[in-house]
């Protein structure tokens, strides 16, 4: 497995570690803090002069960096037996149906039942990676939906940059607390929570404490309200990690079923939603639902557009909030 290089433009004033261990998290590379920190007095950080070469360096401009991230030791990951749904699949690529509660590839604290060793198990081959072979974007651990996956090298590459260049049309489906009416157009940044680093944290605008954070867009399609929520149909074009579930939690509208960023267990106190009620919406689990994707093929001379219906744990919430 050859070095892997990523190259990011460093804010003025954002020291260099911090910057670094946010910036390869949102690429799905989790690198701790004092990992980074070895690796930058290894010189594994190119463009910056060798005395400022340190942590705790911060740019007084702009500042474009490389980081060259040493061979992994290889790993062996077991196919694993699940039958994920494929809706589409050619020598290229595959359009799958993400199950709720499954990861998506390896990391800390994961086991070898991810999506990557289910898929490992029922395709003849995928694009290779040490640890998420396949794998061009993700979907939360409790979201379930449509994903493409990458079949080879130049389809990975392809893919990615329809991703980066915002080319791929991602149609989310989600239930919130509340009576709420939602802006059409969602604009802003997601920056880490500096409360609890397990959640991400929508600002509207920018600001001088919000640290690092990445601009996020998205439009909110259609918003129906029910007695107790507010249903969405959302059209998601940047892809920050959590980005739906803080946008709604800035809102006062967390996600129905959302155990990070929301409380059921006080919503149903709040609306006196009883019992039965309660157990079929904890049953519906988190209500995000990933339930279309469309994209011109990278490689061939077609379109790709394929849909989810929503599930019924997500309907009979839906009935339960109505």
């Amino acid at each position: 497995m050859h070095e892997t290089q990523f190259d990011f433009i460093l804010p003025a004033g954002r020291r260099l570690d911090l910057f670094l261990t946010e910036s390869l998290r949102e690429q799905g590379e989790n690198v701790s803090r004092s990992e980074l920190q070895r690796l930058i007095a290894k010189n594994c950080v190119s463009g910056l002069d060798a005395d400022a070469t340190k942590p705790s360096f911060k740019a007084k401009n702009p500042t474009a960096i490389r980081i060259t991230l040493p061979r992994k030791k290889e790993k062996r990951l077991i196919p694993l037996s699940a039958n994920i749904p494929v809706l589409y699949e050619d020598n290229f690529l595959a359009v799958v149906h993400k199950p709720p509660s499954m990861t998506v590839h390896p990391g800390a604290g994961t086991g070898d039942d991810t999506l990557v060793h289910a898929l490992l198990g029922q395709m003849d081959h995928l694009a290779e990676h040490v640890e998420r072979p396949g794998i061009v974007h993700r979907l939360d651990r409790e979201t379930e939906g449509v994903m493409v996956i990458a079949k080879t090298e130049r389809a990975r590459s392809a893919l990615s940059a329809l991703f980066a260049e915002r080319k791929v049309k991602k149609t989310y489906r989600a239930l919130v607390w509340g009576r709420v009416i939602f802006p059409e157009e969602v604009d802003g940044f997601i920056g880490r929570d500096r409360r609890n680093r397990k959640k991400m944290r929508f600002y509207p605008q920018e600001t001088e404490t919000m640290g690092f954070a990445r601009e996020a867009s998205m439009r909110i399609v259609s918003q129906t309200q029910l007695k107790f929520a507010t249903e969405l149909t959302i059209e998601l074009i940047t892809g920050r990690t959590h980005q739906i579930r803080a946008v709604c939690t800035h809102y006062n509208a967390p996600l129905v079923g959302d155990a990070l960023y929301g409380n059921d267990f006080a919503k149903f106190k709040l609306y006196k939603i009883g019992a039965l009620r309660r157990k079929i919406i904890e049953k519906g689990g988190m209500c995000l639902i990933a339930q279309s994707l469309r994209f011109d093929h990278p490689l061939k001379r077609k379109k790709i557009s394929f849909s989810i219906p929503l599930p019924q744990r997500f309907s009979d919430a839906q009935i339960a909030l109505s």
